[in-house]
């Protein structure tokens, strides 16, 4: 019974410490905030949109109805138990259970792993900041072009903008969402020059 106890003040402790967001961004998945949530490709099945929705405190896929807290989904994401997914994200995340001491080896690869989660969490920020400029860019650009009316209209600078510049726009965004981490990277890059040349 007392072990009972003190593997759900583990879990607790771990649910409690790690967010689900924190965890699907360590384990590779890159989210991308819609509205007031974040959503993924479902790692559980074959998703081709985002289907995945995160909330704080559980994961739930429309797709396939893959459901459960941050524990579930590591459990899940690496086919292991409750139990080990506990451990897991409690050595990820540098959190230190009751009766557990990290050896030197694993607080060097706990600092590693804060400063690499750091670095992503920026790349993660950035990256969710470009794409929703791009939506909203490639949106005000579809209206240009919608509110032409006269041959006279098609000189005006806004709409020569529109036409140069929104397939350059779509084709970032579908680098985005498809591109290896490379190009995805690359994208930010150009991005970011293209505002300051337009200052």
């Amino acid at each position: 019974m007392t072990s009972n106890f003190i593997v759900a003040d583990k879990f607790q402790e771990v649910k409690t410490s790690v967010t689900l967001l924190e965890a699907i961004e360590r384990y590779g998945l890159n989210p991308i905030k819609k509205g007031s949530r974040y959503w993924a490709l479902c790692p559980f099945h074959a998703d081709k949109n985002p289907s995945m929705a995160i909330y704080d405190e559980a994961y739930h896929c429309y797709g396939c109805q893959a459901h459960g807290d941050v524990i579930d989904f590591t459990a899940r994401y690496f086919n292991i138990t409750p139990l080990e997914a506990t451990k897991k994200l409690a050595s990820d995340f540098g959190i230190r259970l009751e009766g557990s001491k990290p050896s030197k080896e694993a607080q060097r690869k706990i600092r590693q792993k804060q400063e690499l989660d750091k670095l992503y969490k920026e790349y993660n920020k950035k990256f969710n900041e470009v794409y929703d400029y791009l939506c909203r860019l490639n949106q005000l650009y579809q209206k240009i072009k919608q509110a032409i009316e006269t041959p006279e209209d098609m000189d005006i600078p806004e709409f020569v903008e529109a036409c140069h510049m929104q397939d350059i726009v779509q084709y970032w965004l579908n680098v985005l969402l498809d591109g290896n981490i490379k190009e995805k990277i690359q994208v930010l890059k150009e991005v970011q020059e293209w505002k300051q040349r337009r200052k």
